[in-house]
């Protein structure tokens, strides 16, 4: 039977007997937390039950359900832990297992932990934040963060270099966490998909419309889902507004940790088995949760500080100072190198080139080689890893009325004018 027809076969009188109150018992554990906790009461005053006996009777078939689900698409099956798991003690082995691997700035792991916990209590939330792991270059973690997270995280799937369409698509069928590896690659060119992941932020507004089928019958798909980004550079400013960012760099030679072998998700299933209880004994203590947010962070940060607060609040222990600790740290540390916009970051490393140029012009393939040599820059890797171009250049001084000109030998900028630019907005 399925949960649509619940109120319709109640009317009917259908659920006297028994059998029929364990059949309707079996629905009310298929809903989603916010339906069966409007229709507990009523249920429960109906049949002469206690509120509380039913709550306990609803999470054990919910249990069963999740132990038995058909996992005929190749995605792991997770049977909860046997006995009740305590939230805090689950949420620092959590902090543990992250540290074993991953080398973080400060206050990172609470808020992955608190992540990872919120990507198997996902429906129960209205904002789900994307995390996002970045980095200046190559071989900073990135990889190793998101292979953990693989290990953690419900129905875990990698995508390296995703389609829109299948993303979609592998939403809708599947509900998996989805890990978009290598992002710096292909999603700044794929706007539909930023868009997808954008939209998905929002569970009232997670859906997209696509034709299908032969007679192209218009179809909606949901796009909700627990999603983390892992990418060199930074983020497209929308996604950033949606995103818990965690800026990796590379490990320092005192830095050990161990590796994340692909063997040591099999040494970690007794993690998601507690995660997959926890989150099953309290996900209607979730669902209600209005947690109070941190005055400091501002709307949008506020937003998607929300799962992980109320994460931290039913968890219990020293969690919720501590999350809300790291929240506000992050948003410090991240406002102490929020970055200017490209165009004036590319205007102040010229001002420091110009200052020990000499002459009248500048070439072209000249002013490149000066960017890409400032130790610490962001030009020797400013797409994908690779340094920036003269093209590049151009475009982002164009809008500054700065504009290459061109002799019989080279393209070249004239001094003065870059001068005057740097002068006006620097």
């Amino acid at each position: 039977m399925s949960t649509d027809n619940f109120d319709e076969w109640i009317d009917d009188g259908c659920a006297t007997d028994s059998a029929g109150i364990d059949a309707l018992l079996s629905v009310l554990a298929r809903l989603n937390p916010v339906e069966y906790d409007q229709k507990r009461e009523a249920f429960a005053k109906e049949h002469g039950i206690r509120v509380s006996t039913l709550d306990a009777e609803v999470q054990k078939l919910r249990h069963v359900h999740m132990a038995t689900t058909a996992t005929a698409t190749g995605f792991e099956e997770v049977k909860p832990w046997a006995k009740p798991v305590g939230g805090a003690n689950l949420l620092n082995e959590l902090e543990r297992t992250i540290n074993r691997f991953c080398v973080l700035p400060e206050h990172a792991a609470p808020l992955i932990a608190a992540w990872i916990a919120h990507a198997w209590a996902h429906d129960t939330a209205d904002i789900s934040p994307v995390l996002a792991f970045t980095s200046p270059e190559k071989r900073c973690g990135k990889s190793t963060a998101m292979a953990v997270v693989h290990a953690l995280t419900p129905r875990a799937e990698i995508a390296t270099n995703l389609s829109a369409a299948v993303m979609f698509r592998l939403i809708e069928r599947h509900k998996p966490t989805l890990l978009i590896d290598e992002a710096d690659t292909f999603l700044e060119a794929r706007e539909e998909m930023r868009g997808m992941i954008n939209g998905g932020h929002n569970k009232q507004l997670a859906f997209v419309w696509r034709c299908e089928g032969d007679d192209f019958e218009p179809k909606k798909f949901n796009v909700w889902a627990p999603k983390a980004v892992a990418m060199i550079g930074e983020l497209p400013d929308t996604l950033e507004d949606r995103a818990l960012v965690i800026q990796l760099k590379r490990k320092e030679g005192s830095e050990i940790v161990e590796r994340m072998r692909a063997n040591r998700a099999g040494e970690l299933l007794p993690l998601r088995q507690m995660l997959a209880r926890w989150v099953a004994d309290n996900e209607i203590s979730l669902a209600n949760s209005d947690p109070e947010l941190p005055e400091r962070l501002n709307d949008r940060a506020q937003d998607n500080a929300r799962c992980l607060c109320s994460i931290a609040d039913v968890a219990g222990g020293d969690w919720p100072e501590r999350v809300r600790s790291a929240l506000v740290g992050m948003a410090v540390l991240r406002a102490g190198e929020e970055r200017k916009s490209k165009g004036v970051l590319l205007l102040s490393d010229i001002g420091d080139v110009l200052d020990r140029w000499k002459g009248g012009r500048i070439k072209s393939a000249d002013l490149i080689a000066e960017l890409v040599a400032i130790e610490d820059g962001p030009w020797e890797v400013w797409r994908g890893g690779e340094p920036i171009t003269p093209r590049m250049v151009a475009a982002l001084l164009k809008p500054y009325d700065i504009r290459p000109e061109r002799d019989s030998g080279s393209r070249f900028y004239v001094v003065d004018d870059l001068r005057a630019a740097v002068s006006r907005y620097i």
